[in-house]
């Protein structure tokens, strides 16, 4: 899921290609009925640059909610033991990045997958120049049901269907 991030800007040479530093984050807010909230959080996102296109990944296996036995219906709900892992695909040519010390912020486009299904995901993003690295924090909103996720319930709660995504990562070209 949290996967968007980072994935974002692009006005570097042509020749240069970009790859995560570090481990990265990715967190997640599901919302229900009452004030029912769901956070969730990860520590690990990759990504890459191939082809002129930035691909972000995120292992789902690893995300937490800090209640076992939501970690285990959240496992459960993404058919996590068949498509373990979250990816966003960006044209690297639809991403803006910061020159010198300066903040880079605006919108993108990629192809999100979930659950083994793709679907456009809109989403902002901010890159701050850090030396040689960028430092890129992304949010996104996603609809499971656009990735054949049936809506969680338990005890006849049910959360919405729209999941507020937030990734963080550093990037450096290779």
């Amino acid at each position: 899921m949290g996967l968007i991030a980072a994935c974002v800007f692009g006005a570097l040479g042509a020749s240069a290609q970009l790859a995560a530093v570090g481990s990265g984050s990715v967190g997640f807010l599901a919302v229900g009925p009452g004030g029912l909230e769901i956070k969730g959080q990860g520590a690990q996102v990759s990504a890459r640059e191939a082809n002129q296109k930035l691909e972000i990944e995120v292992p789902l296996t690893r995300l937490e909610t800090g209640i076992d036995l939501r970690d285990r219906h959240l496992r459960e709900y993404m058919h996590v033991d068949q498509h373990p892992t979250a990816k966003l695909v960006i044209d690297r040519a639809a991403l803006t990045f910061p020159k010198d010390q300066a903040v880079g912020q605006g919108s993108a486009r990629g192809d999100f997958w979930l659950n083994g299904k793709q679907h456009p995901l809109d989403f902002t993003y901010q890159a701050k120049r850090d030396g040689a690295d960028y430092q890129v924090q992304a949010l996104a909103t996603v609809d499971i049901r656009n990735h054949d996720i049936e809506v969680p319930c338990y005890l006849k709660l049910c959360v919405e269907p729209l999941v507020k995504l937030k990734v963080r990562f550093s990037l450096r070209e290779q």
